[in-house]
């Protein structure tokens, strides 16, 4: 029974640490396209993948004398250019061109975001030869609806450690040094992209990677977090006391009752015996 439990502990923690690592990477994606997070990078590290896209500087420089024109008599100046709607206010323009500029990359980003792309994450990456989907709302619904698959995975994975390691103590020290594992990997996720030759990818994944080194170290105190706790309970003798607690708890659901005797009734005869007494 012992070999067995083992056999079990060990393959529970190699699924939680396979977890654990698709989990931090769903998570550094999914915080990576949030809107908010893209937005501050679209003026720096997107812009040049939007200017690649639609060319947005020539835009800006070709539009620039129309638009200052037709300021002197409305507030602000809309056009359409690669199939992105750019909306210039006044008082922006009078900024001169590379506010025009930032502000064209920032409307370019909110359209690559919510766009509609047609098709399915997976298939996305053949239909698209610029992968600027990968920066969209339907890339981040599809990571996020991943990561809260993993976490739910994860849960019931150390519910299960935690019932096959004897000394309870035990399981949180293990899930907590499979968890500060895991983070190692994200410190330098970069080396991981270095092999990838489309410039454009590139920078996108850059996003990701700037992000990673911080979740990263938040995933590391985690797991520190959970060493302590199982150390804690271990000086403590918590875990003993949780154990004594579920051992009594199945010995209750594994006794059965007792079964109560068979009152044997009287006869007929023995009652008359009894009254002619």
């Amino acid at each position: 029974m012992g070999a067995i439990r083992g056999l079990l502990l060990v393959f529970v923690s190699v699924l939680l640490f396979l977890t654990f690592i698709l989990g931090n990477l769903a998570l550094t994606l999914s915080i990576s396209l949030n809107y908010n997070n893209l937005e501050k990078q679209a003026t720096t590290v997107l812009k040049d993948v939007i200017q690649e896209k639609m060319n947005v500087q020539a835009l800006v420089e070709s539009y620039y004398p129309v638009i200052q024109t037709y300021c002197q008599t409305s507030s602000e100046y809309v056009f359409n250019s690669g199939g992105f709607t750019i909306t210039i206010p006044c008082s922006i323009a009078s900024q001169g061109t590379d506010a025009i500029l930032d502000k064209a990359i920032k409307d370019a980003m909110h359209d690559i975001y919510y766009k509609d792309y047609g098709c399915d994450f997976i298939d996305c990456f053949q239909k698209s030869e610029i992968p600027l989907f990968l920066i969209s709302e339907k890339s981040y619904n599809y990571i996020h609806s991943k990561l809260l698959l993993l976490l739910l995975v994860a849960v019931v994975l150390l519910a299960a450690m935690f019932l096959l390691v004897q000394k309870k103590s035990n399981a949180f020290i293990l899930a907590g040094s499979l968890l500060i594992i895991s983070s190692l990997l994200f410190f330098k996720l970069d080396v991981f992209f270095s092999f990838i030759s489309d410039k454009t990818i590139l920078k996108i994944l850059g996003i990701i990677s700037s992000n990673a080194f911080f979740i990263a170290i938040r995933v590391l105190i985690a797991g520190i977090v959970l060493i302590l706790a199982g150390i804690i309970m271990k000086i403590f003798k918590i875990g003993f006391f949780i154990s004594n607690l579920l051992s009594k708890l199945r010995g209750k659901k594994e006794a059965k009752p007792k079964a109560k005797p068979k009152v044997q009734k009287k006869g007929k005869s023995q009652q008359r015996k009894k009254k002619s007494k």
